[in-house]
């Protein structure tokens, strides 16, 4: 920083409150640099994002800074050097070669010199004090607050310094909104008497209304009568056509007279409804050589195939737009949407052809290759194990039976360290293959009736059968070999509710044993425990539905919501092929199960996001061995639960087996977490701060909540707890009950995947003796078994 220079340390806005206030800092052109913080509160008192601009720029140890001239140089070597190449080179492929090759090499550059070197793009350049810029905040604050209906704003900055140096200084914008203009009467100029009658019948939905000014009122309510047009069979209608005038005279007092004008398009009497003629589908409409094309005609809709052919039962159920209907924006964007859920084209066009005196819809689309096949490798973690990499294959039959149909053949293989299920000290190799053959039809296989079948259509209605064999084997302890069968329905709402109706899913798993995993067995199964039927030969038959509903831009990490709703009843088939259909050894279960999953992402600052969590569920088993099959239990702890635990060790309750190795001359009970705790119930909750660092690290400090309970005993024996508890859950104690953990993360974004390290620490820990499960004030002293490190694949939900 230069001696006449100042940094800008600190700035405010005074006068306003609340959105108004959080506005008005959206639109300051210069902030100081950005220190981490929680909540508002900084926690790293050093600009760590200026400081690593400051290592990019000047260089540091053995790496030197950034010279614009040398990377200058560098660009012009690079572009002669190709240039020669690209000039000797003998044929036009080597010649596109060598270019691609330049342009890639020559972007790389142009970004060096207009963004600087890597770390300078990771950090932010230093705050040095601009007038100009702090001119240009108050003029948008002003313009802004203009747009909210404060006409006679004054907005002024003034500059303090923070120290005898005045080498630092702080910026308030001083804001007298003045008086808030009211919309006192509202009137409607439309030439076009039919126009009139749309917008007067939909009034009831106007954004229009008597009420505070704002601007984007006025824009809401253009959008509101453009979208009430063109859905209305008014093909040509432009939002221009929609004007307003603002009188504040006419009425005084900050009261506004609001005229909607509606103007007709030049030289014509009325905007012109648009009323489709035909419809009219083309496949392979990108091919260009000469193609043999066939032309035919379903339910009013000319089908015009190329090489490709397709059910045009199944297209027409997949086209909502219909002749006679008046032309509809929303109907013809929701086209292009189901004909590209379709998976068999890789574009939809959809143009109307006005020539001529008609109206005609012209559906152009260009298919995706018949067959495709992919690989995937990369890192995966399952629930209580550590990543390990994946390696999938995949190959894709598109339109198998001409009916759109997809045929899917996948293999996979994994590796895992995993806890055992007996032993949380001991870490395991899980390895597991596996493949799967589906198939895919674009509508309900179900005798529903063709108009039914139109109408949904609309909702991308799939049905999905599918056969696959898995093999798992968990060094000492097990080998499990899997035949699972599904068949499923799925439907959903444009992209934010999904829905799967699965009546019929079937696994025959076959488990052999290791013989102590199978004595370890044998001792629950003596003291009671129906766990261990988990872990047997097993039929598992069950039925499913789930809804998954997606609003904002969560999927994405950004601000928005997720909802998922889960059920499914187990044991159906055994009714009808009795409980020793497939052998006396085998095990069968019958079982319900329900899950509720709530999340949600806020953006606080430009930074910084807020995310929660609340997951609940509950399963029972009513069957004669009183277990559930091991996949439908509920567990706590690890990397996406309770951070503080060992992956599946919280619970159930306040349950807890001494460990006589640890008590020694402690007051605290050392917990034994030797083995997997499962539950029939589960509440738990994560609410965490995410907070970007520098490049591709961001970091975060969590707080996670909740335990697993039985609602009945059948999987612990009280008498290993000091205090007899026996792991059930009670409406009056399970407040008492719920573990609590803390902690700090990091986030690594590599583009391509998320690794996750979070450091858990426990505050609360139920398995302790009432009146001394609070721990945190032991931290320190008892780190070890207080904490937890997890590493994780993703963002924990």
């Amino acid at each position: 920083m230069k001696d006449n220079e100042q940094l800008l340390a600190k700035y405010e806005v005074k006068g306003l409150s609340g959105s108004l206030k959080d506005d008005a800092k959206g639109l300051v052109e210069q902030t100081p640099n950005s220190r981490v913080s929680i909540m508002g509160v900084t926690i790293m008192p050093f600009t760590h994002l200026a400081h690593t601009y400051q290592l990019g720029q000047n260089g540091f140890l053995f790496i030197g800074g950034y010279n614009q001239e040398k990377t200058m140089v560098k660009k012009d070597k690079i572009q002669s050097k190709f240039e020669s190449k690209i000039e000797g080179a003998k044929t036009d492929e080597k010649k596109q070669r060598y270019r691609r090759r330049m342009l890639k090499k020559l972007d790389k550059k142009d970004k060096k010199l207009r963004e600087g070197n890597q770390l300078m793009r990771w950090g932010e350049e230093l705050a040095v004090y601009d007038e100009e810029k702090t001119q240009e905040t108050v003029d948008k604050i002003k313009v802004y607050l203009n747009s909210k209906g404060f006409f006679n704003s004054k907005v002024d900055a003034t500059k303090t310094s923070l120290n005898k140096s005045q080498r630092t200084v702080e910026v308030t914008y001083n804001v007298q909104p003045g008086s808030h203009y009211f919309i006192d009467s509202i009137e409607y100029i439309v030439e076009d008497t039919a126009l009139l009658t749309l917008i007067n019948n939909n009034i009831r939905n106007t954004p229009l209304r008597k009420g505070f000014y704002d601007q984007q009122i006025l824009s809401d309510e253009r959008d509101h009568v453009y979208n009430l047009a063109v859905n209305s069979g008014y093909f040509e209608f432009s939002k221009q056509n929609v004007l307003f005038e603002i009188d504040s005279t006419k009425l005084g007092d900050q009261k506004l007279y609001v005229r909607e004008i509606i103007r007709n398009p030049p030289g014509k009497s009325s905007h012109k409804i648009f009323t489709l003629d035909s419809i009219i589908f083309t496949s392979d409409a990108s091919v260009t050589q000469a193609v043999k094309r066939t032309i035919e005609v379903h339910d009013n809709v000319t089908f015009n195939f190329g090489q490709n052919k397709y059910s045009k039962k199944i297209l027409h159920w997949r086209i909502p737009i219909e002749k006679g209907d008046k032309y509809s924006r929303d109907r013809t964007i929701e086209t292009q949407r189901q004909l590209s859920y379709l998976d068999n084209f890789k574009f939809v066009n959809i143009n109307y052809d006005t020539t001529g005196n008609r109206f005609i819809a012209n559906i152009f689309t260009s298919p995706f290759d018949k067959y495709q096949t992919s690989n995937e490798f990369g890192f995966t973690q399952t629930h209580g194990a550590n990543p390990g990499p994946f390696f999938t294959v995949s190959l894709k039959n598109r339109n198998t039976f001409r009916g759109l149909e997809i045929v899917s053949i996948d293999a996979n293989a994994k590796l895992e360290g995993i806890q055992g299920v007996s032993e949380a000290d001991e870490r395991y190799s899980s390895r597991q293959y596996g493949g799967q053959l589906s198939f895919t039809f674009p509508q309900f296989l179900f005798p529903l009736g063709s108009s039914l079948k139109k109408q949904l259509g609309s909702y991308n209605a799939k049905s999905r059968l599918s056969v696959g064999l898995s093999y798992e084997q968990r060094i000492d302890e097990y080998i499990r070999r899997t035949i699972q069968t599904s068949f499923s329905y799925g439907w959903q709402v444009r992209d934010k509710i999904k829905y799967t109706l699965t009546p019929l899913q079937v696994s025959l798993i076959r488990s052999d044993n290791e013989p102590a995993f199978e004595q370890f067995l044998n001792d629950l199964e003596t003291q009671g425990n129906t766990y261990a039927n988990a872990f047997r030969s097993a039929f598992v038959s069950s039925a499913s539905f789930q809804v998954d509903l997606n609003l904002g831009d969560y999927a994405s990490g950004n601000q928005g919501n997720f909802v998922r709703l889960f059920g499914e009843s187990g044991g159906n088939l055994n009714g009808f092929l009795g409980e020793n259909a497939v052998g006396d050894d085998v095990q069968v279960f019958k079982f319900w199960k329900l899950n509720l999953d709530l999340r949600r992402i806020d953006r606080i600052t430009r930074r910084t996001n807020f995310a929660y969590r609340l997951n609940i569920g509950l399963a029972n088993a009513y069957g004669s061995n009183n277990a559930l099959p091991y996949e439908k239990y509920f567990f706590a702890g690890g990397s996406n639960s309770i951070r503080a635990w060992k992956p599946r060790r919280l619970g159930p309750g306040s349950f807890g087996v001494i460990d006589s190795l640890n008590t020694g001359g402690s007051d605290r009970i050392i917990v034994d977490f030797s083995r997997e705790q499962p539950g029939d119930l589960i509440i738990e909750s994560s609410f965490e701060i995410r907070q970007k660092l520098v490049g591709f690290l961001e970091g975060a400090f969590f707080l996670d909540a909740g335990n697993v309970w039985l609602i009945k005993g059948s999987s612990v024996d009280p008498s290993l707890d000091p205090e007899g508890d026996d792991g059930i859950f009670r409406f009056s104690e399970f407040m008492n009950e719920m573990a609590v953990g803390a902690g700090l993360g990091f986030r690594f974004d590599l583009s391509f995947l998320i690794m996750r390290l979070d450091l858990g620490v426990k505050l609360f820990d139920p398995a302790q003796p009432a009146g001394k499960r609070f721990v945190g004030d032991r931290i320190f002293s008892n780190f070890g078994p207080s904490s937890e490190l997890n590493i994780g694949i993703g963002y924990p939900f």
